[in-house]
């Protein structure tokens, strides 16, 4: 009876592995064949098009997670569009509180280099949430939609680190560093940060914050000494955003939609990456996964300090969790 339910147990095991194995040969097939706008999906549609982008959850280096905007991901879809004729305009949908530096610049960058360069008409519709680096990349586009409610804005750079120094005192723990570079252990929770690595820290900061400014002022094509006033980390509502000038109207993707095809001379084809379920499903499925293994994967600054252009509203909520 035994060895009935060990031989049963292997082949319900190799079952299930040959499954898992399927479903991922499945995704990675997707993903090479049309997951990133192949041509071939354009030839099947007319000669005017627009390409439909979405921004959502944290921003970050590498690829797009289940819940998440990967910089790799969003820019190879940018990039194999530069020199299709077809792909007349881009829609980016976003929905995310920001994330890390280098990921937001780089989306930024790709799409001013779209529209100064490759006379793409990019149009922004925000969602929920647009803030901080997701503002950043929506601050690139030739025309920002908001919803009424839409939360934006947050133009500011943050950076923390826990001490725990006291508490590791306060039970004769002491904590041994060995290191070469005098700044190396900057930000350790093990210690108070000196005069000499607050300035460092601050002129990183400042330098950050600086560029994200001009780059504000640069896409929305206005004074930086405004965009100064504007930011400082300050959050809007969508009317408020109006009001200022950080966003253009209040609407949707319809507006949206319409505003592109007005900026491009005619009316559009809207392209959008539809992934396949089993991609879809193996995206779910791997996200739960790693979540598990560790939360909060990209931003788990409880434990790390982090260069991040988030709202820091929410960044102090997820300290005092």
């Amino acid at each position: 009876m035994n060895q009935i339910k060990i031989f049963l147990g292997v082949i319900f095991g190799l079952l299930v592995i040959s499954i898992l194995l399927i479903l991922v040969s499945i995704s990675s097939a997707a993903k090479s064949k049309g997951e990133n706008f192949s041509k071939e999906l354009f030839l099947k549609k007319s000669f005017n098009q627009a390409l439909l982008l979405k921004v959502e959850g944290e921003i970050h280096s590498g690829d797009s997670g289940a819940s998440s905007t990967g910089a790799d991901t969003i820019l190879s879809s940018l990039r194999e569009i530069e020199d299709e004729e077809s792909i007349k305009a881009i829609l980016i949908e976003i929905n995310s509180p920001g994330g890390t530096v280098g990921a937001s610049q780089e989306i930024y960058d790709e799409i001013m280099y779209l529209r100064k360069e490759k006379n793409k008409k990019v149009v922004v519709s925000m969602k929920d949430l647009a803030a901080s680096g997701g503002y950043y990349i929506a601050s690139a586009a030739d025309y920002i939609f908001t919803e009424a409610g839409t939360i934006t804005g947050s133009i500011g750079v943050i950076m923390m680190s826990p001490n725990i120094s006291g508490l590791l005192k306060k039970y004769s723990v002491e904590m041994r560093v060995f290191k070469a570079g005098k700044y190396k252990d900057t930000l350790s929770m093990f210690k108070p940060v000196s005069k000499e690595e607050d300035e460092i820290i601050r002129g990183l900061l400042n330098d950050t914050y600086n560029r994200f400014v001009s780059d504000v002022a640069n896409g929305r094509k206005m004074e930086k000494s405004i965009i100064a006033k504007l930011a400082e980390g300050k959050i809007y509502s969508g009317e408020g955003a109006v009001k200022v000038k950080l966003a253009d109207a209040i609407g949707g993707r319809r507006e949206a939609i319409l505003k592109m095809e007005e900026l491009a001379g005619g009316k559009l084809d809207l392209i959008e990456d539809k992934k396949n379920p089993f991609g879809r499903i193996f995206d779910q499925l791997s996200g739960k996964f790693y979540s598990q293994l560790k939360p909060s994967i990209y931003f788990d600054i409880k434990k790390f300090p982090v260069l991040v252009i988030l709202p820091s509203a929410i960044q102090f909520n997820l300290v005092n969790e």
